[in-house]
């Protein structure tokens, strides 16, 4: 298969992504995520307040006639000198494929930062996860728990705090600004998490039977271990102003790329940023 444009990630900077290619004329391009359906990990804060333009934003690529390729993972990218293109390796449910790519977009976004990238002490009892974890247990119907002790800021955490609510949890926040979290105690299934005041250091003892806590990124950027392009110690795509990487014709947007940030604001202004600069790329 042999394309204009691959797009790696489907989230916000990939929907929006593609929408700017339709409008610069380019005919042959194929998107692809690991998510079953378009709009990225956030998908299931879509229909509560504060993501209205991400939803018309997956609405609309919906109705692109490109390909998207979901549930398909990229495994590998390498630029052959001799064609002058890039290779991307696809798995998906169809099996394995190869791409040829006169360009490349990497929109492929990031995993919220669980606990375990803080070490925070305690022990490993069921119960414990990131905000939009929880949100993908409440579509598939379960309610993560009854009190929850909800540790963040931001418009992403309070989407789940909604979700968490209108299913008829008690849900408690932390300010993460205000109090640290020293640890978390349960055998089987937490029942409490420890704080600790950053001016005073008085700590303190929050009973619950989930905790849902994030505070961060990871970009998903793994499948770049072993090409030339250029990653900081994060793992995030390193970008120039315009979004271009270090390697010949591939661009960054989002939340995998050094620009982008934990709340998913700029996603789909870096997108057209670096789409409009990478078809500039030879001028």
């Amino acid at each position: 298969m042999k394309v204009e444009l691959a797009i790696i990630g489907a989230g916000i900077s990939g929907a929006a992504a593609a929408l700017a290619a339709k409008e610069s004329g380019l005919q042959r391009v194929l998107a692809t995520d690991y998510e079953d359906g378009i709009g990225g990990l956030l998908r299931g804060l879509y229909a509560g307040r504060g993501f209205a333009e991400e939803a018309e934003l997956a609405r609309r690529a919906a109705e692109l006639p490109y390909e998207f390729r979901l549930r398909t993972t990229a495994t590998s990218l390498y630029f052959d000198e001799d064609r002058g293109t890039h290779l991307i390796g696809l798995q998906g449910p169809e099996g394995y494929v190869d791409v040829e790519a006169e360009r490349v977009l990497l929109c492929s976004g990031a995993f919220e930062k669980p606990r375990e990238a803080r070490r925070i002490p305690g022990s490993r009892p069921a119960g414990v996860m990131t905000p939009m974890m929880s949100v993908g247990l409440l579509d598939r119907g379960y309610v993560p728990g009854r009190r929850v002790l909800l540790a963040g800021r931001g418009r992403v955490v309070d989407g789940a705090e909604r979700r968490l609510k209108d299913r008829g949890a008690a849900v408690e926040r932390l300010d993460p600004a205000v109090w640290d979290i020293a640890g978390v105690q349960g055998r089987e299934r937490v029942d409490g998490v420890l704080a600790r005041h950053v001016e005073s250091g008085e700590e303190r003892l929050w009973p619950c039977d989930a905790f849902v806590y994030a505070e961060g990124r990871i970009p998903c950027t793994f499948y770049l271990k072993g090409s030339d392009i250029e990653r900081d110690g994060g793992h995030a795509v390193v970008v120039d102003e315009a979004g271009r990487t270090n390697a010949y014709r591939v661009s960054a947007a989002g939340s995998c790329c050094a620009a982008g940030d934990d709340e998913h604001l700029r996603s789909a202004e870096l997108a057209r940023r670096a789409l409009a600069s990478l078809l500039r790329w030879d001028e």
